[in-house]
């Protein structure tokens, strides 16, 4: 072997002992994976307040029962009779009289001029509950009475009511005499037409043969 040949072979040598030997990379563990955030949960409801805590509100206290009055229940009273048939406002009106012979009070007797008032009376019935009412309001004037104003309202509608029938039976009264007069006049005149047409009758010429 010749000397360059020697020489180049130690150089080589030399090369590859200085080369760093590259080790193969070690693999790293696996790393374990975090777990994923899920929904959120929804947070425990806060129990109720006690009732003890909690102001107490003091119960109201129970309306006052209204007194009724004794005018109310002669409307009251009025309002039922009114819905009364003829019939059962005859047999009310015997009862209310019998109740005022044996209770001879202001609410009696007001109550007697009121079955006798009602729509379906006659007028006999009216004059009779404005005789009623006028003695009551002649004592009650002195005295004084809670159903004073009532009976005075009552007083009022009669007196108008048997005004206005008045009225319409003179207007009756005069409407069948102003037809009977009518009735007259025609027979009248029917008779002056039949006696000028019997006269036409006897004054016509008869014709010859």
């Amino acid at each position: 072997m010749t000397r360059s040949a020697l020489a180049l072979l130690c150089l080589a040598a030399l090369v590859v002992a200085c080369v760093p030997v590259r080790q193969r990379p070690e693999t790293p563990p696996p790393v374990a994976e975090s777990p994923q955030p899920g929904p959120p949960r929804p947070a425990a409801p806060e129990p109720p307040p006690s009732a003890a805590n909690e102001p107490t509100t003091p119960a109201p206290p129970p309306a006052p029962v209204r007194k009724v009055s004794d005018a109310e229940r002669l409307l009251y009273y009025y309002e039922y009779v009114s819905k009364l048939p003829a019939e059962q406002v005859a047999q009310e009106a015997e009862r209310t009289q019998k109740f005022h012979a044996q209770n001879r009070t202001d609410f009696a007797l007001l109550q007697l001029a009121m079955i006798r008032a009602v729509p379906s009376a006659s007028n006999k019935d009216r004059a009779q509950a404005l005789e009623l009412l006028g003695s009551y309001l002649k004592d009650s004037r002195e005295r004084g009475s809670d159903l004073r104003p009532l009976a005075l309202l009552l007083n009022g509608m009669l007196t108008e009511q048997l005004r206005q029938d008045t009225e319409v039976q003179q207007l009756a009264a005069k409407l069948k005499e102003e037809a009977r007069r009518n009735e007259e006049l025609k027979q009248k005149l029917d008779a002056l037409i039949e006696t000028e047409r019997k006269m036409l009758e006897r004054n016509k010429p008869t014709r010859t043969q």
